[in-house]
């Protein structure tokens, strides 16, 4: 772990979650369906939005994925023309939105990717994917794999030679899937941020941290009945980001965990994993923020800088 001293929360970053929890509490309880659920996470990023609105820098465009039997909702970020270049100005960045395998889509994280592809420099391919209980496992991570793969093949249509991986809590489970399940990849470098990686909810992080205000551990238990809905006990590699097996040296891969998450802990284990394999591993540990902080970058400073930190440490990774 990396030599740091836990800070109380970000009182602007307390403030976020706890409106955006009283949307939530908002609804009574026997309303609150899963379309209501994703409908919410939506409706928050209004909070989430700086007066000056979407980036005008970035060019947008949405389009469908072809994997084998259906298609994937995706949306591409690309920055201006005249922008700066950079060490990532010839990767293709495919990313994973979180949600807990359940809510989260393209709209929940537009201004989340577009401040990573203006801060990267590079093209930034977000997918959505198919989303539990709908689609428990392993159809979200079968999504991953293919989308990965898909993005491969077809890097060139925006210019680029290299590819790698990022995604935030779930979508940062799927994102380590995609990069371990696609051997034949040459993945230059993966960027997670606060991953799901475990099921241990006896662990410290968990008994000290997960009552809130932001993600809670009865949250994340309730997230994890809806992924492996009508699956058995014990999922493998492909669930359990913690029993991979790797074969070839990971990538080299940043890991950014908050403190004041019940997610903490196996984020931490998830890094000390990767490097066990090899791979060359910078943890990163944002000790005034909660799970979720990526999607507060433009409107909370605090927020903004660590996302800024973990990405700049992902482009000298290149």
């Amino acid at each position: 772990m990396p030599t740091f001293t836990p800070q109380a929360l970000d009182a602007h970053s307390r403030k976020l979650i706890e409106q955006t929890n009283a949307l939530t509490a908002a609804v009574p309880a026997d309303q609150l369906s899963i379309g209501k659920r994703r409908a919410l996470m939506r409706e928050a990023n209004a909070l989430l939005m700086p007066p000056e609105g979407p980036l005008a820098s970035i060019r947008k465009e949405d389009l469908q994925i072809a994997v084998a039997g259906r298609t994937l909702p995706a949306r591409v970020f690309r920055p201006a023309p005249d922008a700066p270049t950079t060490a990532a100005g010839d990767v293709l960045l495919v990313f994973f939105h979180g949600g807990g395998w359940v809510v989260g889509d393209l709209d929940t994280h537009d201004n989340a990717c577009a401040f990573l592809a203006q801060r990267l420099g590079c093209t930034l391919l977000s997918v959505e994917y198919r989303k539990a209980p709908e689609h428990p496992f392993p159809a979200p991570c079968d999504d991953a794999q293919a989308a990965y793969a898909w993005a491969w093949a077809h890097r060139a249509d925006w210019g680029c030679t290299r590819i790698a991986a990022a995604g935030d809590s779930a979508g940062g489970h799927l994102a380590a899937h995609a990069v371990h399940a696609n051997a034949q990849v040459p993945t230059a470098a993966a960027l997670l941020l606060y991953p799901v990686a475990d099921m241990d909810f006896a662990n410290p992080s968990y008994a000290e941290r997960g009552s809130g205000p932001g993600l809670t551990s009865a949250a994340m238990r309730w997230f994890w009945e809806q992924f492996l809905t009508g699956d058995p006990a014990a999922p493998d590699a492909r669930a359990v980001l913690m029993q991979q097996t790797w074969r070839r040296k990971p990538p080299p891969t940043v890991v950014t965990v908050a403190w004041h998450d019940p997610l903490h802990d196996e984020g931490a284990a998830y890094a000390a994993l990767l490097q066990r394999a090899g791979a060359n591993v910078e943890l990163q540990v944002a000790a005034d923020m909660a799970h979720g902080f990526l999607r507060q970058c433009r409107i909370n400073d605090a927020a903004r800088g660590h996302v800024e930190r973990a990405a700049d440490a992902f482009l000298a990774r290149l």
